[in-house]
C-alpha cells in the first residue's frame, strides 16, 4: 500500500527548508515517539525563526517565545486525519523531561532535567493552542555555537519511524568531511563518512538499552530488542529501507549502508561488537553507477571502510613465484586445483568440470598451468575484500576476474562459463 505523504511537502522540493538541530540533543538517548520528534523539528525551526525576527540576544527575552497554533498547524505536522493524535503528542511533551549528560571543565558529571514545553493551553472557544517553550532550551536550540547540524524540515517531516528520524539525524551529522579515527587500528585510514560505533553505544544512543538515573540508580527506561537480529530487523534495516526509498524518490538527500565489525561468539559469523555505517548523499553517492547505488546485498562487492591505499595486494607477475606448489608433481598440483574449485563452487559439478576441462587442456601445452592457476587464486585470496566477501561474491571474483583476466598475465585465460566459448588457447 502506498504511503500518503504530508501536504507540507510541495512540488517534492527537498532543498529549500533547512533548520538547525543541536548536536547534543541529537546524540542524547532517543526518548521520543515519531510524532513527538516530528513536532520538535517543527518547533526548532519556529524557535530559530522567531529568535532571529525578534532580534533576541538576551536569555531573559526567552519568555517572549510563546507560540500559537491552529488546527491547521497540527494537521501540517501529523496529517489532516491525525489532528487529535498531534494534540495529544504536544500535550505529552509538556510532561516529558529531557535528560542531558555532560562533563564540565573539572571533569565532573552534570545531569540536566528539563522540558521542551513548560506550558500548553487549549482555548476551546477560539480553537487554538498556545505553547510556551522552556527557557532551558536557550543553549540547545539557538545557534550560539558551531555544534549544530542542518537538517531539512521537508525530509524530516516525512519520516515514519522514530528510528529512521534518528538515523536521518546521524546521516546529516556525518555526511560532510567526517573521517573516523580508530585508536584500536592506528595504521588504518578510514574513508570519509564511515562511522564505527560499538553495539553498546548504538543501543544507548537509540534508546534501546536500560537507562538509569545516575543519582538514585533507578531504572528510567527498560531495554528494547535485546537480541541483535531483532534490533537489526526492527531498527537498522527498517530505517535503511525508508531513507533509501525517499532518496530514490528525491525526497531525501542522505541514506546509509552498514556492516558488522569485530564479531565474537559462535554461530554464523558470531555477534558483532561494533557496527560500521557508510553515509551517502547526492554529492557523495555510493557509486556513480545507478545499478550499484543501492543497499548491500548478497553477491555484491563487500563494503570496505578503509582507504584503498591501505590495501596491500600483490601484483600479478608473468612467471610463477617460487612456492611450495611449484615443487609438487603434476598430479598433486591438479588435485590442489580441483579441491580449490570444489571449495568455492560447492556441489556445482558442472562448473567444476567446466574449469577443470579448460585447465587440463592448457596443461597439455604448458606444464606450468596448474601452478599458474594456484598462483592467481592465491593472490586473489590475499585481498581483504575477497576475504571479507560472501561465498557468492568469491565465486563471482573467480568467474569474472581470476580466470578470464588474471590468467592473461600468463598468456591464456578461461571465459566465464555462461559465455559461449571462443578461444581458450594462447
Amino acid at each position: 500500500m502506498a504511503k500518503n505523504y504530508l501536504s507540507l511537502i510541495k512540488n517534492r522540493d527537498v532543498s529549500n527548508c533547512p533548520f538547525m538541530f543541536n548536536n547534543l540533543l541529537m546524540r542524547s538517548p532517543l526518548r521520543y515517539s515519531m510524532m513527538e520528534r516530528r513536532f520538535l523539528y517543527k518547533l526548532s525551526e519556529a524557535i530559530k525563526m522567531r529568535y532571529e525576527s525578534m532580534n533576541l540576544k538576551e536569555r531573559d527575552s526567552w519568555k517572549d517565545l510563546v507560540f500559537k497554533m491552529t488546527k491547521k498547524d497540527l494537521a501540517a505536522i501529523g496529517g489532516n486525519k491525525n489532528v487529535l493524535r498531534t494534540y495529544e503528542t504536544v500535550r505529552s511533551l509538556s510532561r516529558k523531561e529531557i535528560i542531558q549528560f555532560s562533563i564540565n571543565e573539572k571533569e565532573e558529571l552534570i545531569v540536566d532535567f528539563f522540558h521542551w514545553i513548560d506550558a500548553f493551553r487549549w482555548n476551546k472557544d477560539k480553537n487554538d493552542y498556545t505553547v510556551r517553550v522552556s527557557p532551558e532550551l536557550y543553549d540547545y536550540v539557538v545557534c550560539l555555537t558551531k555544534k549544530f547540524t542542518v537538517l531539512n524540515l521537508h525530509s524530516a517531516i516525512l519520516l515514519q519511524s522514530k528510528y529512521t528520524q534518528k538515523f536521518y539525524e546521524l546521516c546529516c551529522l556525518y555526511s560532510g568531511d567526517f573521517q573516523f579515527k580508530d585508536s584500536a587500528l592506528p595504521n588504518e585510514v578510514y574513508k570519509k563518512r564511515v562511522l564505527k560505533i560499538s553495539i553498546d553505544a548504538f543501543r544507548y544512543s537509540f534508546g534501546l538499552s536500560d537507562l538509569y538515573d545516575p543519582m538514585t540508580n533507578k531504572l528510567i527506561e527498560k531495554a528494547k530488542y535485546t537480541r541483535y537480529k531483532t534490533m537489526e530487523t526492527k531498527v537498522i534495516k527498517t530505517a535503511q529501507e525508508e531513507l533509501y526509498n525517499l532518496y530514490q524518490m528525491n525526497l531525501c538527500d542522505v541514506w546509509f549502508d552498514y556492516d558488522m565489525a569485530d564479531r565474537f561468539g559462535r554461530g554464523r559469523g558470531g555477534s558483532p561488537r561494533a557496527l560500521l555505517f557508510y553515509i551517502y548523499n547526492r554529492k557523495n553517492p555510493k557509486s556513480p553507477d545507478p545499478d550499484q547505488d543501492h543497499p548491500w546485498k548478497e553477491g555484491d562487492e563487500p563494503l570496505f571502510p578503509y582507504e584503498e591505499k591501505s590495501i596491500k595486494t600483490k601484483k600479478a607477475v608473468r612467471v610463477v613465484q617460487a612456492s611450495f606448489w611449484t615443487q609438487l608433481d603434476a598430479e598433486t598440483q591438479r588435485n590442489f586445483v580441483l579441491s580449490i574449485l570444489q571449495k568455492y563452487f560447492d556441489s556445482d559439478q558442472n562448473t567444476v568440470s567446466y574449469y577443470m576441462q579448460k585447465i587440463d587442456e592448457e596443461q597439455k601445452q604448458n606444464k606450468e598451468t596448474y601452478a599458474q592457476v594456484m598462483q592467481v587464486i592465491h593472490e586473489k585470496q590475499n585481498q581483504p575484500k575477497f576475504q571479507q566477501g560472501s561465498k557468492k561474491y568469491q565465486q563471482k571474483c573467480l568467474i569474472d576476474f581470476v580466470f578470464p583476466k588474471n590468467l592473461k598475465v600468463y598468456g591464456w585465460h578461461i571465459d566465464p562459463i555462461n559465455i559461449k566459448p571462443n578461444n581458450y588457447a594462447k
